[in-house]
């Protein structure tokens, strides 16, 4: 189902006022209901930012890509 820019703003808005801005695997998997094995294989091709040892994924970027 695509959504437009504006849509995945308000999206990525309303997520990082609960997790902020940047979501690890667990987090991932809770915000779009999936379990964490099927979040790391979504994620598996986006960019991450490691803060030490856990990988940060952009929530615009993830959302960009479940609903592209």
């Amino acid at each position: 189902m695509k959504k437009t820019k504006a849509e995945l703003k308000s999206m990525a808005n309303e997520i990082s006022t609960q997790y902020g801005c940047f979501l690890n695997v667990t987090e991932v998997g809770k915000v779009l209901g999936i379990s964490r094995e099927t979040a790391r294989k979504l994620v598996s091709n986006l960019s991450c930012a490691e803060v030490g040892n856990t990988n940060k994924y952009y929530i615009y970027d993830v959302l960009k890509f479940v609903y592209k």
